[in-house]
């Protein structure tokens, strides 16, 4: 596998004060003061070696963050030389009286590219000398100008913002060509503004409200589940993109968990600005456009209000199909007494009913088990298998007038009288035939 190191020239990026970059890059390499002159004495000095690449880039962001200029490069595979064929040992040279005390910092001089060959000042990729650069596509001879007009306008005093428009400021490309990531996917890396968090997470809602209104309506667990962990998931990234941007690890998500302390935190996530530079993982991503923002709250509004729209419809049929039921909810003596008054003048023997039901339908279980425990004698057709009982059903609905539209099961026919919507037992009282001989 191909090592890297990192190679200084003494580079300091427009933009930033030199006196302070070098401060700030002493201290982080704990450097002593006395071997300042050789980090930014201009010549090519190796400052770390045997990096991966991605070691290297991460490197190579943070140290052009500080406004160092930094170049990574492949180092070259050593050939150890041949051992010497003589038996004698080499003399061994005198040491030094005072040998030198070691540096805090190996600073190697790095080897001098051959002629025929040369490195990208830009990304240090090592290549056949030629204009454009293999690896970051960067105009290589405009880069060095640049770069040795700025030495020499910072020897003469030139201010750096006066041709700041006219400069190549290195570091540029990669971030130009850095990879914005994807508010939906599979991977964990890179980092997202504010804005694309709070866009990410209004449509996520609005899926995952309609795929739990689906789960709903179908009555499948597996559906729910999925929309469960799908959630879960989603949030979760978006959640660990956006601490990413704070330069923070994804773990930071966890507080989320902690009660009130995690509704702060996500408040923290969506409303404040992240690294306004590059950082350990990645450039500054280029923000969401208003537009999408204001996009993406709209979805969420209108995805809320048919949403509960739906619901409202669904409230309502439960009410209608369910009516004086709620109140069997009550204590078992309450109970009992209401359906004994209820049941006061029903006669087996005079009247009759008849259930029409759904096999599927779990209010028909219901009202089935509460006649067979109350001893009221029905006769139950199931409308799903039997197509003429079906008929049958809606002719009697429409020769009575209804014009409600769809019904719900059960739906009782009480000597004659169609009662939709599994009606109470006192709604059935009152088509018993003891009650109307009253009148």
């Amino acid at each position: 596998m191909t090592r890297y190191k990192l190679v200084f020239s003494g580079d300091i990026l427009p933009g930033h004060d030199p006196d302070q970059v070098k401060v700030q890059l002493l201290s982080m390499l704990k450097v002593a003061p006395e071997q300042a002159h050789k980090l930014f004495s201009g010549k090519r000095v190796t400052l770390k070696k045997g990096l991966d690449a991605e070691q290297a880039q991460a490197y190579r962001r943070k140290l052009s963050a500080m406004g160092v200029g930094i170049r990574v490069e492949a180092e070259r595979d050593e050939v150890e030389p041949p051992r010497p064929v003589a038996t004698s040992p080499a003399p061994v040279p005198p040491s030094s009286p005072n040998p030198a005390p070691a540096a805090a910092l190996d600073l190697v001089p790095a080897e001098p590219a051959p002629a025929s060959e040369m490195d990208c000042p830009e990304c240090g990729h090592h290549q056949p000398r030629r204009t454009l650069c293999l690896n970051c596509g960067c105009d290589m001879p405009r880069v060095l100008a640049a770069r040795e007009a700025q030495a020499q306008e910072a020897k003469a005093g030139v201010s750096d913002t006066q041709h700041s428009s006219l400069r190549i400021h290195p570091g540029e490309a990669p971030m130009v060509l850095a990879e914005p990531a994807r508010l939906f996917g599979g991977d964990f890396g890179g980092r997202i503004g504010r804005r694309s968090y709070f866009a990410g997470s209004m449509l996520l809602t609005s899926v995952l409200l309609w795929i739990a209104i689906v789960g709903i309506r179908m009555e499948s667990f597996l559906v729910l589940g999925l929309c469960a962990l799908a959630g879960v998931f989603f949030g979760i990234r978006l959640s660990i993109l956006r601490c990413h941007d704070f330069d923070w690890r994804g773990w930071w998500v966890l507080i989320t968990a902690i009660p009130y302390v995690g509704a702060l935190f996500s408040l923290l996530l969506m409303f404040f600005p992240g690294s306004k530079d590059d950082n350990t993982y990645g450039a500054r991503p280029q923000p969401t456009s208003w537009g999408a923002a204001v996009g993406a709250l709209v979805v969420i509004v209108a995805s809320f209000m048919l949403a509960f729209s739906f619901f409202a419809q669904d409230i309502a049929g439960a009410a209608m199909r369910y009516g004086d039921t709620a109140s069997f909810s009550g204590a078992p003596d309450e109970t009992d007494g209401f359906q004994n008054t209820a049941l006061r003048h029903y006669d087996p023997a005079r009247d009759r009913i008849v259930m029409y039901s759904l096999t599927t339908c779990g209010y028909c279980d219901q009202k089935r088990a509460q006649f067979d425990a109350l001893g009221v004698r029905y006769r139950e057709v199931f409308i799903d298998t039997d197509r003429a009982a079906g008929e049958a059903m809606w002719a009697k609905l429409r020769a009575s007038g209804w014009t409600g539209g769809g019904v719900g099961t059960p739906t009782l026919e009480v000597n004659g009288v169609m009662l939709p919507n599994n009606p109470s037992l006192a709604a059935m009282s009152r088509h018993f035939l003891a009650d109307a001989s009253r009148f």
